[in-house]
């Protein structure tokens, strides 16, 4: 954590976008804390972590979907959860997309079997998009509401930081989830209703 401090810090918002774009919950939660105490602004540290975010899952996207044979590529695929992020993309594709960022230990293979999966580019673009706006506010928002708690907890629980952290993301998050996905689902239903007469 101290590292992660300095590297604010340092750098302030471009670690922010930086960190987001290669994963990253601990930093924006980080640079919400930061928000909190007046060292950066909330608007900037929820931007750079949406531009972070949505760029990283967007490259992602792209080389699962055009370079699944780089060697990149094949290490993430190799992993056992990519088989659970197909299922639940084939049962739940556009769901699946808003909420990828808030399910523990699929972050990063998400995107990639998003690339892999038959949903469309600019399918992807849209939700990537929402979600990524979601998560950045709702993670900045747990931050900046329960910095102290979480600078307090990550003494005593260093190896459980992501999964607190993602925790402290859906309770902040899940209104803006829920609705976004409602009226998600509210449209395709009205689609496939009308495609079907």
């Amino acid at each position: 954590m101290a590292d992660l401090q300095q590297l604010l810090a340092d750098y302030g918002l471009l670690a922010v976008f930086i960190g987001t774009f290669f994963e990253g919950e601990t930093v924006v939660a980080l640079a919400g804390f930061a928000a909190h105490q007046g060292l950066l602004g909330f608007l900037p540290v929820a931007g750079s972590a949406f531009l972070g975010s949505f760029l990283g899952d967007q490259l992602w996207f792209y080389l699962g979907r055009h370079h699944a044979d780089y060697a990149i590529v094949r290490r993430v695929t190799g992993k056992p959860s990519i088989a659970y992020a197909l299922k639940l993309i084939d049962r739940h594709a556009y769901l699946f997309i808003l909420s990828f960022r808030f399910l523990y230990g699929l972050r990063v293979v998400s995107p990639v079997a998003v690339g892999l999966s038959t949903v469309p580019a600019r399918v992807y673009l849209v939700l990537n998009f929402i979600a990524a706006a979601i998560w950045a506010v709702a993670i900045t928002s747990a931050g900046y509401v329960f910095g102290a708690a979480v600078e307090t907890f990550f003494g005593e629980l260093k190896a459980a930081e992501h999964k607190l952290l993602a925790a402290l993301g859906v309770a902040a998050g899940m209104a803006l989830l829920y609705y976004a996905v409602r009226q998600m689902l509210r449209r395709w239903r009205a689609n496939r209703s009308g495609e079907s007469v």
